[in-house]
């Protein structure tokens, strides 16, 4: 008898999140749509983290170990082994609506142009206090060329990955997921996002998507614009109107430290210090 393939394959990228992941797990083993496998890739995680992998036993989750590669990586290899027709990520510190996969399968099954699915997000805190409402519009190339109008949760046609080919690897300081979305818009795609607040982003105080847009913002668009060039030349006016006005933020946001009590109160705690280094350099 051949062995039916699962639907939906739930790919879990896992990185030191022995505090959550089963937390995460907990909520796609809930869900009202049962015809799903789970991948969970550990990616070089801790000690701590591959004692509570090595302790979760259930027959459909399937646990792939590898060095420490990075997000972009471990969804690919995630999706490589998935049997499921459709994909769904998920980070190993978040959770979704039980009803999320039911609803999803249905429109992905029903709407042919639509590849990819995710919906409205709460964003929380310990004790599961929501400090945020996050709305994403979805839609097409138009929606994701200056803004990631999806969340990185999200229900994913397999056969749209294998036509991108993947999330690339090559971006290690995040916004891998906004520029897989205009892969997948750019090809003709569309991003469909239900409107009930289905997924639960956990808001760290140290997280990659925080690590990301304070440290390699730049860096990250400046390697999307020259990925994309071709559609960002279609948009020129449009690019250079976006970087003029992340220049104007820039700016405004150094005269509002520079303006700030704390800063003034650093300059008085340092000038005798720089005082004195001038007497000595003399």
């Amino acid at each position: 008898m051949i062995k039916k393939k699962p639907k939906v394959s739930v790919v879990i990228p896992c990185y030191n999140d022995k505090d959550y992941i089963e937390e995460t797990l907990e909520s796609v083993l809930k869900q009202t749509f049962k015809d799903f496998e789970i991948i969970i890739v550990d990616d070089g995680s801790n000690y701590e983290t591959k004692e509570v992998l090595k302790k979760l036993n259930f027959k459909n989750v399937n646990i792939l170990e590898q060095e420490n590669r990075g997000l972009s990586n471990a969804r690919n290899n995630g999706f490589k082994k998935a049997k499921g027709e459709y994909v769904l990520t998920i980070d190993s510190d978040d959770t979704f609506d039980k009803t999320f996969l039911e609803k999803a399968v249905f429109i992905l099954d029903k709407e042919k142009k639509v590849s990819a699915i995710s919906s409205y997000c709460n964003i929380f805190v310990e004790d599961y206090k929501i400090i945020k409402k996050h709305i994403p519009k979805g839609g097409n190339l138009n929606n994701f060329l200056f803004d990631n109008n999806s969340t990185s949760f999200a229900l994913i046609r397999k056969s749209v990955w294998n036509n991108i080919g993947g999330y690339d690897e090559k971006m290690i300081y995040g916004f891998e997921d906004w520029e897989f979305w205009i892969s997948l818009t750019k090809q003709g795609g569309e991003v469909y996002i239900i409107k009930e607040f289905l997924f639960n982003y956990r808001h760290k105080k140290r997280s990659m998507s925080k690590i990301a847009k304070t440290n390699y913002r730049e860096k990250n668009l400046s390697y999307i614009y020259k990925k994309h060039k071709d559609i960002y030349k279609e948009h020129f006016e449009e690019a250079i109107d976006f970087i003029a006005d992340l220049a104007i933020r820039h700016k405004r946001n150094e005269i509002k430290y520079k303006t700030s009590i704390d800063f003034k109160i650093g300059r008085i705690i340092l000038f005798p210090i720089r005082f004195a280094k001038k007497i000595i350099l003399k």
